[in-house]
């Protein structure tokens, strides 16, 4: 398998602060293969240090797996999903407990989303706290492998809003859930197969918003994904498209393209 990858942020036209935080992990190991990580996390734009929470929850990913993740590859198969599961949790009680620590002693709020999808062989599994989004893109299609822990979403759940009011809703930026703010959340967690080449994008809400899913496809499918510059450039122009639609948040994506 080969991996090319790429992260496009900006803060905006609004924000003074880019409080998204990225990263993307590639390594080889060994009888499995070569493994990817992806996760996007956007601080809480109405708190303060959103920036600080955000960094915090990606430095806390990367040391994960750059430590915890490798002690682990030599567990069967069968058995190590289980195991990445209850690592997963405690990583986000710690991450949780540690933010809200620093907000306390600084008397501050601040909060962070976080979404992350680990990939070994043709398997995956993610997490998702918060709004943020992961896409898987084929050669075919494009599917929406999250769900967004926030108030318009649970709404829309419960047959009270229709997806075609979200984006002139006032609520359509309340979370239910955040790392940092309150006690441990419950992730979204769940666990799939990639049957075929297919781009994984990670992005925060400011892309999600105002681009299509259909756009998404035209730009990232992995038939497109030639290079890793091509990916770059494609995420630029995707920024700057809901960037031109007035979209006023920090804007994130990062992309993966997996060729089987």
């Amino acid at each position: 398998m080969k991996v090319k990858a790429c992260i496009y942020t900006d803060a905006g036209k609004k924000r003074a602060v880019n409080q998204d935080s990225s990263l993307i992990k590639v390594a080889s190991a060994g009888k499995m293969g070569r493994i990817s990580f992806v996760a996007v996390c956007d601080g809480m734009g109405g708190l303060s240090k959103g920036e600080v929470a955000s960094c915090k929850a990606i430095r806390t990913l990367e040391n994960w797996f750059h430590e915890e993740l490798s002690l682990m590859l030599g567990i069967d198969e069968d058995k190590i999903w289980d195991v990445i599961e209850i690592s997963w949790r405690r990583l986000l009680a710690d991450i949780n407990r540690d933010i809200r620590r620093y907000g306390k002693h600084r008397g501050i709020k601040l909060g962070t989303t976080l979404t992350a999808l680990l990939q070994i062989g043709r398997k995956y599994m993610l997490m998702n706290v918060g709004d943020s989004r992961i896409y898987l893109v084929s050669r075919k299609d494009v599917q929406k492998i999250t769900h967004d822990q926030s108030l318009v979403q649970s709404k829309i759940d419960s047959g009270v809003m229709l997806e075609d009011e979200v984006q002139n809703s006032q609520e359509r930026n309340v979370l239910l859930q955040c790392l940092g703010h309150g006690s441990v959340p419950q992730p979204q967690i769940i666990r799939g197969d990639i049957r075929m080449s297919t781009t994984v994008v990670a992005c925060s809400d400011g892309l999600w918003k105002t681009i299509s899913e259909k756009e998404l496809f035209r730009a990232l499918c992995p038939q497109m994904c030639v290079t890793s510059e091509d990916m770059l450039e494609e995420c630029k122009k995707l920024t700057m498209t809901a960037i031109d639609r007035k979209e006023q948040d920090n804007i994130t994506v990062a992309a993966m393209c997996l060729e089987y």
